[in-house]
């Protein structure tokens, strides 16, 4: 009886180590299956990427569209190879030069970021790129510049081309030339003042430059025209909160202070006898009298002489 019992308690124990060997077996498997699968599928994304070529086009439009396409599926390479050939088939295809300079400008931000910080000289690093600085241009820059100038091509023919104003404003805006973002922008509102856009844009241009109460005015129609424009909403903050910051400086310092005591009198443009006038000097004090020496006194007569 005893020796029965054994021998199933040792086959039981045989049973569950095979058992457990075959699942364990199985895991691994599935495992190594899955991670397989894996690989194939991202080389046959990357494949599918590498195979990918931008096509040689023969209409500088449909180059932009394709151009457009790439760069909203953050295909940036084939993006600013579409739109160098638009530019090229057409120079003047304003558009064509905006969306380059964008594409440009994504790349060479991703570049920016990815360079090791020991490739820049010592003295350069930690400073902030200014485009106020004499510095060369870059790719992006000359982008901009050209499509500001194709814009002004298109104003030229048509002075009432609303687009054309728009799009130049936003061209300056990337070259941080405010102001003239803020000319090309007003008069694209000017032409058409129903566009929540133009508004919008030209809300932001206005706050860059702290016209804080234009920029109010702006963006508060902006949302008029559209109550889901949550760019406007933003932006509208931004700039009542500046109108404030500006309007507690003002209070600080009020026009009318008083100087201090010890502070010199202000001077004055009237000859009236006022601070400005010279000082009058005090009266010079007539010298002491001296009284005169005594007049001499008489001569003895002289003694007569004797017989």
């Amino acid at each position: 009886m005893y020796r029965n019992f054994s021998i199933i308690f040792l086959l039981s124990i045989l049973f569950a180590g095979c058992w457990s060997s075959s699942t364990g077996t199985n895991a691994n498997n599935s495992n190594v299956s899955n991670a397989n699968v894996a690989n194939v599928n991202a080389n046959a994304n990357q494949n599918t990427q590498a195979e990918e070529k931008v096509p040689k086009f023969d209409d500088a439009k449909t180059a932009l569209e394709k151009g457009v396409e790439y760069l909203d599926g953050n295909k940036v390479s084939m993006a600013i190879d579409a739109l160098k050939q638009a530019v090229e088939l057409d120079p003047d295809l304003a558009d064509a030069h905006f969306q380059l300079g964008v594409a440009l400008a994504f790349d060479e931000a991703e570049k920016d970021k990815e360079a090791p910080l020991g490739d820049v000289p010592e003295d350069e690093q930690g400073k902030k790129k200014s485009k106020n600085a004499k510095e060369e241009k870059t790719e992006s820059d000359k982008a901009f510049e050209n499509a500001i100038k194709a814009y002004k091509k298109m104003i030229a023919k048509d002075r009432e081309n609303h687009a054309a104003y728009f799009n130049m404003g936003r061209a300056y805006r990337k070259l941080y030339e405010d102001d003239d973002a803020r000319k090309a922008l007003e008069q694209a509102v000017k032409l058409n003042d129903e566009d929540a856009n133009y508004r919008t844009e030209l809300g932001a241009v206005l706050i860059q430059l702290a016209q804080y109460p234009s920029a109010i005015k702006q963006l508060e129609k902006a949302l008029e025209l559209d109550e889901a424009n949550y760019e406007a909403e933003d932006l509208l903050e931004k700039a009542k909160a500046g109108r404030k910051r500006v309007d507690f400086g003002q209070k600080q310092q009020p026009a009318g202070a008083k100087q201090p005591s010890n502070a010199p009198p202000a001077p004055s443009s009237k000859g009236n006898g006022s601070s400005s006038a010279p000082a009058k000097s005090e009266p010079k004090s007539d010298p002491p009298k001296v009284a005169p020496p005594p007049p001499p006194a008489p001569a003895a007569p002289p003694k007569p002489k004797n017989p």
